[in-house]
């Protein structure tokens, strides 16, 4: 299905002068300092809402390659304009997932979120009305770019917190791919805003509008990530927060770390991005 989309690939320098597609969804390769940054794109211009779409992981040693946009079928479910973006860490080698790290000397979910800002203003729609939304590592993601687009919401489902949390096999094949010249330690160390929410949300002093959606059955994630992010948050100043967090927790054993079924899903986007 992704290869029926027209595609059309441009120079980040002309971002600003591209003529953003109304009648069908399309993709946009937008490249960056010789980066390649890709979106799905559908715009409803008759709705003054968007919803931007993180994937999880992938499995790379399979015939599927990047650009990934997951849950790209559930378009037809939606009026609200929809964004989906790849990840362009996975170009950096065969790697599952990589949580918008980059390299070294770039953050690539921060030139995502420069990007996103741009698309935005082109389809006249406001940061207030956008909502980010994702499971697994894609709510991760969510989460860093919802405190750099300011103003907007976020829905998460069973997150990443703590990159260096979920399982090594991952992690360290992350790590090994974009700073093989670093041990496991000494990127942690190095780059702790770029793999931990609250560190994140301390440097840019902000906390973003989040409702966070957690399977109590999923165990890893309570001690892994829930619990040490919401230990984290009460470090952080209170001028950081504008608005309250929700946490709503849910019990479902058959499916674990795996986010709620499509049509809960669905519901539960709609419902936070129309209150």
């Amino acid at each position: 299905m992704i290869n029926e989309f027209e595609r059309y690939r441009i120079d980040f320098a002309d971002l600003n002068n591209f003529t953003i597609q109304l009648n069908s969804p399309f993709i946009l390769s937008i490249t960056k300092d010789e980066v390649d940054f890709d979106f799905l794109i559908r715009v409803k211009k008759r709705n003054d809402k968007a919803i931007i779409f993180g994937s999880g992981a992938y499995d790379a040693s399979s015939e599927l390659e990047p650009p990934i946009f997951q849950r790209h079928k559930w378009m037809e479910h939606f009026d609200e304009t929809l964004i989906f973006y790849n990840d362009p860490t996975l170009y950096l080698g065969e790697i599952n997932i990589g949580w918008g790290f980059g390299t070294g000397d770039r953050h690539y979910l921060t030139e995502i979120a420069e990007i996103l800002e741009i698309l935005l203003e082109k389809i006249n729609l406001k940061k207030e009305k956008t909502l980010f939304y994702g499971s697994s590592a894609g709510g991760f993601m969510s989460l860093l770019l919802g405190g750099l687009l300011k103003g907007s919401k976020v829905l998460v489902n069973n997150p990443q917190t703590i990159v260096w949390n979920y399982y090594d096999r991952h992690v360290n094949a992350m790590f090994e791919t974009t700073k093989p010249s670093l041990s496991r330690k000494e990127i942690i160390e190095s780059y702790s805003e770029k793999l931990n929410v609250r560190d994140f949300y301390k440097k840019i002093k902000y906390v973003p509008e989040i409702t966070y959606l957690q399977n109590v059955t999923s165990g890893r994630d309570l001690t892994h990530h829930l619990n040490p992010f919401i230990l984290g948050l009460s470090h952080l100043s209170d001028d950081y927060y504008t608005k309250e967090m929700k946490i709503q927790l849910y019990s479902d054993i058959k499916r674990g770390h795996n986010p709620i079924g499509i049509n809960e899903t669905i519901y539960r986007i709609k419902n936070t991005i129309n209150n």
